[in-house]
């Protein structure tokens, strides 16, 4: 019977709503609602052809499906071989969710009968349960995921976000442990409960971006980042061994730890993280994988794991850079060999990941030594392209242009971006378009616009852009944003500068040059200064509005500037225009290090070239304020103004604590 009805349906027009609607009025009218193996031959028939289905979901006859499946669940009949397909056909209907039908698909799912029934089963299920009863349950949280997966909107209706919870507290059962230690290095297939547990429920969960994703991974990073530890230790020794399921529930894992790795909870738990780190290290680093992800074959399902666990793998190396400490970690180890390895890799994916990781953790000497660092830039301009006109992407172009900021300090890169012409339309579209207007895309992208304009040819040619500049103008008059106002105002002086008044006579003795993110130890110093005394020029407040100006005017009326090294500062395109300003104006400029074991690299090195720096963070502050005082000392402008400051200063006082 199945091949009749498949045979029927496969000759009827895809796009013909009504001529599909008649054939299933006709099939219900045959089909007795209690005749279940009638339903199971057409549930049969169905499945091979789900993508004709997708449109007239909500005919009445796959309400009796699913009805079915209920009702299944709910009296605990002895054979759930039935539920077990049914859930197979919802699987693959949603495979075809799209734009046009999601809100079909969403009404249909979003039926509480249906949920509440999911919910009683998986907070009652385990590993001995029946196996159809897990595959059904399992091919429906797919569904779910599937139509659900880049759309948060539909994850937050009422009736679908009372999934996630259940879910989340399956998985963090001793079940999850359980099913993994049982898991063999060697074993060819999971079962039905170890891929609804390991694999199934943690892609529902990481793909998860509602409104409690907050509450949500707070409670995940609790029991997952320490157990993922012991995880690794217990199946690292044999990698070379792992066959697909491993490699499928590992990576699920790491999906896992990287969306624990979020602004609050990365620091949070940056002991778990420390540890996860060195195991996924260990995992990129395994040659035998590598070789498995780079050989010829593209059809094996082994293959495709391997490069899904060292893309996952990446993109979690890349997650731990945004703290400090794990940053710092990644660099001592020398992972700029590693990362240019994986940037090789077949999988693009993998490349991008690991570019972004190298544009977080290399030095100007790193890409200098780079074979070919044009290949840097030709990908981060590829996955511009990729993402700027999808909505769905747009978190994933705010990172990329995150990046981006920080790679484009570096001079080699900002040569290459002059010579990709391609790159500079795209940023200028996210920095003038409505559509990103008030955005992270827009603030970052003028943020790359700014230390772009400290090569001649991009300045030029941003110089010769009178739609851009007039959309900054409009943008410095219009703009409720302090920050934007701070970028737009930034660039407007970069392009057009205006030059130091002809007063001689210095207003301040100092000028203190930082970033905001070194503010405590700046202030500090600032406090010193100032209770001995000095005239001293800071930003505060973080000033907004006419602030280019103003730091320049301020450079011209300074005899000192102190440039207060550190990452932050480095990457700063304010920051750098600050001290390129002085450097220009040959005031005197007085490095201090304000970052453990900060080393000036790349345009600030060049700045600094040849001066002697405080180090405020080696030395105790005692000590480095009075190695500061020497420094003036040895570099006098006007003996007769500046010696009585200098003499003998009130270290006590000076020193806040």
């Amino acid at each position: 019977m199945s091949s009749t009805i498949l045979s029927t349906l496969r000759g009827l027009d895809d796009d013909n709503e009504k001529e599909l609607k008649s054939y299933f009025d006709d099939i219900m009218s045959r089909a007795p609602a209690d005749d279940h193996e009638y339903l199971g031959e057409i549930v049969n028939a169905l499945i091979q052809i789900s993508s004709k289905c997708i449109y007239i979901i909500d005919h009445p006859f796959f309400i009796r499906i699913r009805n079915t499946f209920i009702n299944n669940l709910e009296k605990s009949v002895d054979n759930f071989t039935l539920s077990c397909r049914i859930g197979e056909l919802f699987s693959q209907l949603t495979n075809h969710t799209n734009d046009k039908n999601i809100q079909l698909v969403r009404e249909f799912f979003a039926d509480s009968n249906l949920t509440e029934c999911l919910i009683t089963s998986i907070t009652n299920l385990s590993s001995t349960s029946n196996d159809h009863l897990i595959g059904s349950i399992e091919h429906m949280i797919d569904a779910y995921h599937k139509f659900q997966d880049d759309r948060p909107a539909i994850q937050d209706d009422p009736i679908l976000s009372t999934l996630i919870m259940p879910i989340v507290n399956f998985f963090k059962s001793n079940e999850y442990k359980n099913s993994f230690f049982q898991l063999s290095a060697k074993q060819d297939q999971l079962t039905s409960f170890q891929k609804l547990i390991l694999v199934t429920c943690p892609t529902y969960i990481k793909s998860y971006w509602g409104q409690l994703q907050e509450e949500i991974f707070s409670a995940i990073a609790q029991v997952t980042l320490t157990r993922a530890s012991e995880i690794f230790e217990h199946f690292l020794p044999s990698i070379d061994d792992w066959q697909e399921p491993v490699i499928w529930s590992i990576y699920s894992l790491i999906l896992l730890c990287q969306r624990c790795g979020n602004e609050h909870l990365l620091p949070a738990y940056d002991l778990q993280h420390k540890k996860i780190l060195h195991h996924v290290l260990n995992i990129v680093q395994g040659k035998e994988l590598w070789d498995v992800a780079n050989q010829d074959s593209t059809s094996d399902k082994r293959q495709y794991r391997v490069n899904q666990l060292f893309c996952y793998s990446t993109l979690y190396i890349y997650t731990t850079t945004f703290l400090p400490e794990l940053r710092d970690k990644l660099k001592e180890n020398n992972i700029t060999p590693l990362l240019i390895r994986l940037t090789k890799a077949k999988y693009d994916k993998i490349q991008f990941h690991a570019y972004r990781t190298l544009a977080a953790v290399l030095t100007d000497n790193d890409i200098k030594q780079l074979a070919n660092p044009a290949q840097i830039t030709t990908v981060f301009i590829t996955y511009m392209k990729k993402t700027l006109d999808v909505i769905v992407l747009r978190q994933r172009l705010e990172n990329l242009l995150l990046s981006l900021k920080i790679l484009i300090q570096h001079d080699q890169i900002r040569g290459e971006f002059a010579r990709q012409m391609d790159g500079l339309p795209l940023l200028l579209r996210c920095a003038t378009e409505l559509q990103f207007e008030g955005t992270k895309i827009q603030l970052r992208s003028l943020n790359i616009l700014m230390s772009l304009t400290f090569n001649n040819e991009i300045k030029v040619l941003l110089e010769k852009n009178s739609t851009f500049i007039q959309h900054l103008r409009t943008l410095a008059t219009s703009s409720k944003s302090p920050e934007l106002q701070k970028i737009v105002d930034g660039i407007l002086w970069r392009l057009f500068p205006k030059y130091e008044t002809t007063e001689t006579k210095f207003q301040y003795d100092v000028m203190i040059s930082y970033s905001h993110k070194d503010k405590d130890l700046c202030h500090q110093i600032h406090k010193a200064l100032v209770a001995n005394n000095f005239r001293v020029w800071i930003d505060l407040e973080r000033m907004h509005g006419i602030m280019m100006q103003a730091m320049a005017e301020a450079i011209e009326q300074s005899r000192y500037i102190l440039i207060c090294m550190s990452d932050s500062y480095c990457v700063s395109p304010y920051c750098q225009a600050e001290a390129q300003y002085a450097f220009e104006k040959q005031r005197i400029l007085i490095p201090l290090r304000v970052q453990m074991g900060y080393k000036p690299q790349g345009w600030l090195a060049f700045t600094i070239s040849g001066r002697m720096y405080v180090d405020f963070i080696k030395l105790n502050f005692e000590t480095a304020y009075a190695k500061l005082m020497s420094q003036f000392h040895q570099n006098p402008v006007d003996e007769k103004d500046v010696a009585p400051r200098l003499s003998q200063p009130n270290v006590k006082d000076a020193v806040v604590e």
